[in-house]
Formats: C-alpha cells, structure tokens, sequence
C-alpha cells in the first residue's frame, strides 16, 4: 500500500495528539524490558501496520530519502511497518517513542524503504531489519495477510540452554513439549532451531524465513528468540510461553534432575484435548 503524501507535513507535530499506533509497541517494549529480556540496547520489535491504521496516521508522516534493503522482498513492496530503531533501548520506548522507533514505508518493488515517522533526530531501523522483513514476507503469505507482528529478543533461559546443551529442532521441541504442559498447545508445529549465524546477516535472515515457512518460532544459538504472530500480544506469548518451559527446565535441572516429563501418549491427549496437529516429524513414537 503506497501512503499518501501530504502537503506541509515535513515535520511531526506531537504536542496535541499521538500516533494510535504507537500503544501496543509502547506496552510490549516495556514488558520485553521488565522481564529482563532487552539489556541494553537488545531486542527489536516490528509491525506490518494494517491500510486503516496508516490512512488514520498520515498527518504525522513525512517522506525521506530511500534507502537500500539487504535482501529484497518483492511481496511486501507498499507495506508500512512500525519498527525499533537501531542502538535503542525499549526501555526508552515509552519515554521517547518518537527517538526510539519508527514508521517505514517499502518501495512498490519492495527493494527499498523510507523513514516516514520517527527515529528523532537522526537513526534509521534495528539492525535485524532483514530477519525481520523476510520473516514478514513468509509468515504474510502462511497466514493469508493475518500475521502482522514480529518480535525478537533475548530470552536468558533459552539461550542458557543452547549453551548448555547440543540442540537441533527436535530435541529442543520435544525438551519445551515435555517439560510444560501449554507447549504443545501453544506452539504444536514446534521451535526451529538456528545454528550460530552472525547477528544481521543475509545468512540468519534467509535461515530464519526458511524456517518461518513452517513455524511460528525460532531460536538463534548463542543470541536469541524470534517469533511472529497476528498481532504484538500473539507474538510475545510465543516467546513467553518458550522462556517459561526454558526456566522451568532449567530449573529442574538445579534441583537435583529432570526425573519425570510428560510422555509421548500425554501430549497426543493433549493435542486432541485442544485440536491441534503436532508435528510428527517431532513428536514420534518413542516414550
């Protein structure tokens, strides 16, 4: 969707009212930063904003010089995002939303994009732009337009674990599946898992929307989670519901041992309990 250019608003003008987009990323950054998942400058958030959204919005919009993508993503040209800005701390999203993220708007060839909103004085989007926008790309298509909100961060107990242990997508599922009772509930198509790959990379971006086509979830070893969902709150309980089974794992494991789990036969009651398919490729037929 291409915003529509308005005269005379080269500026932003916040004294009398505030971009209604802004709620949602506001509340999620400082749950991110209360559960001690965004030291720093860490985690970054984006949201495809919807065509009734951006129409409400274009008083505030200014147009800017276009700049390159990594990657390109032909399937979101037009699209508007709301995305933190790079070396910003979500905790200072609620303090300063108009320093700390920012709107963007992707060329029609989805080659390019420009700063409509945001990133005062000067700044530009996070630097996992590009895992960001190809997980968009997969998860719009997977979803038919549904999904709108990506969220990654750095969720301590999930990537304590990806130290502590050899993990690849099925013993990291089957360990979350087995441990807490909600997980095969919440994420039953299970949580890729990405060998290192360098921050901001082509690479981890093109792995992770590899791994998107298929999942809603996937965690960076070493670094982090990333997930995506219809909206902030659906993308957030992801990584949430992942962090908890971690702590609890993790947490067994101090006090003496993981001695009891949740069996194979357990999680197909609760599969069929709450009519979702598991992925078989996982879930298997061992105890």
């Amino acid at each position: 969707m291409n915003v529509p250019r308005i005269a005379g608003h080269d500026a932003i003008k916040m004294t009398t009212s505030t971009p209604t987009f802004l709620h949602d990323i506001v509340k999620t950054s400082r749950d991110m930063w209360s559960k001690g998942w965004a030291e720093a400058n860490a985690g970054n958030i984006s949201l495809r904003l919807t065509p009734e959204i951006v129409e409400a919005n274009t008083a505030f919009f200014r147009t800017s010089e276009w700049v390159a993508l990594q990657r390109s993503v032909p399937s979101l040209g037009g699209e508007v995002f709301l995305v933190t800005g790079t070396g910003r701390y979500l905790r200072n999203v609620e303090l300063f939303p108009e320093k700390n993220v920012g709107v963007i708007e992707i060329d029609d060839a989805g080659k390019t994009y420009r700063v409509l909103w945001g990133y005062k004085p000067a700044g530009a989007p996070t630097s996992e732009l590009g895992p960001h926008l190809g997980v968009h790309a997969v998860r719009k298509a997977k979803s038919d337009n549904a999904e709108r909100a990506v969220i990654h961060t750095h969720a301590p107990n999930i990537v304590a674990l990806s130290n502590a242990l050899d993990l690849d997508t099925r013993i990291l599922t089957r360990l979350l599946w087995r441990i807490h009772a909600e997980c095969i509930v919440v994420f039953p198509e299970g949580v890729e898992f990405i060998p290192w790959l360098l921050p901001g990379s082509v690479d981890i971006a093109e792995a992770t929307a590899r791994a998107l086509e298929k999942r809603r979830v996937a965690v960076w070893q070493f670094h982090g989670i990333l997930a995506a969902g219809r909206n902030l709150d659906a993308a957030f309980g992801l990584i949430d519901t992942v962090e908890k089974a971690a702590a609890i794992y993790v947490r067994a494991v101090a006090a003496g041992g993981v001695k009891n789990q949740l069996s194979v036969a357990q999680l197909r009651d609760l599969a069929a309990r709450f009519h979702v398919q598991p992925d078989e490729t996982i879930l298997g037929e061992s105890t």
